[in-house]
């Protein structure tokens, strides 16, 4: 029994397929069923129901369990010796919303690599939510979303501050409201409390409530009492931002990703509307472990002095 066993049973057991487990080992189906074969032998007990799709018994459920305990340690130990010897090298796993990661990240990515040229980064793209349940299962090594609150053995760093911002295209707001827009978009920095009845009629283009700018829209319907006539719901950005300028809804969005997506041109044709509760601080995350991988304090730094 070793690492390489271990490896091998985490990828079968998640994969629930030897062709699909050995593909992405890049190895043979036979190469693997040997492998599988012979850690059965070697703990004496059947770990897979050979079905499909494959299915752990009850001694590879107890076997599963202790092989993740072992693949934390074998990772934490490379880690740590990583450190110990200064040649940092390894793969950081950040957890990120998709449009977040495409407007923030590149740059200082790729400086990052330039640094420190064997560390790769894997980036895990997802709504907000996800991101902190990948973070508790020890799937990434770096959260970069909204805190949700206290969280068990997670610490906490500030990163920046985002404003969720409704936007509506100046064509669909003079449809809908005609001479009252001017009264009902007031100028930039003139913040609003809330929604008005006057938006029940306006057909809105939504994230999921899992998302940041999806969950506020929902509270912001709830508080005005109306429920919204969604004309599409998606999970990508761009999309829906299209679909805004083409005067098909009014969208939710994060006014910096606004910036960075858009080009002025575009911009000019959208009225902006703000609101008190719009602002929220961003923070990484990582788990309280015994011992931290230095990487994870150092990719921090560099986001950090990105952004000054």
């Amino acid at each position: 029994m070793n690492f390489l066993s271990m490896k091998y049973f985490l990828t079968l057991a998640e994969e629930k397929n030897f062709t699909r487990a050995a593909e992405k080992l890049h190895i043979t189906q036979q190469t693997l069923s040997a492998h599988i074969g012979g850690l059965e032998k070697e703990v004496g007990t059947k770990l897979f129901v050979r079905h499909v799709p494959l299915e752990l018994t009850d001694s590879g459920a107890v076997f599963l369990r202790y092989a993740r305990i072992f693949s934390r340690n074998e990772l934490a130990l490379k880690r740590e010796l990583s450190d110990v010897s200064g040649q940092y090298k390894g793969i950081l796993r950040i957890g990120i919303a998709p449009c977040r990661g495409r407007v923030e990240l590149p740059e200082v990515i790729a400086s990052f690599r330039e640094t420190y040229p064997h560390v790769s980064i894997r980036l895990h793209e997802m709504a907000n939510e996800d991101i902190w349940n990948a973070l508790k299962r020890d799937e990434i090594d770096v959260a970069m979303a909204r805190v949700l609150g206290e969280l068990p053995g997670i610490a906490h760093r500030p990163w920046m501050e985002e404003e969720i911002v409704l936007l509506v295209s100046k064509d669909l707001a003079k449809g809908l409201w005609g001479e009252e827009t001017g009264r009902i978009f007031m100028p930039e920095g003139q913040r609003k409390r809330g929604l008005s009845l006057r938006f029940a009629d306006c057909p809105f283009l939504l994230n999921s409530e899992e998302d940041i700018a999806g969950a506020l829209a929902r509270k912001l319907f709830r508080d005005a009492g109306f429920s919204p006539w969604i004309a599409v719901e998606s999970e990508n950005m761009e999309t829906l931002l299209d679909l805004c300028l083409m005067g098909k809804g009014a969208y939710f969005c994060p006014k910096n990703l606004v910036k960075a997506l858009l080009t002025p041109e575009n911009r000019e044709k959208l009225y902006v509307l703000e609101f008190q509760d719009g602002k929220y601080g961003l923070s990484f995350g990582y788990l309280k472990n015994s011992h931290r991988w230095k990487i994870i304090e150092k990719w921090m730094d560099a986001v950090l002095h990105d952004h000054e």
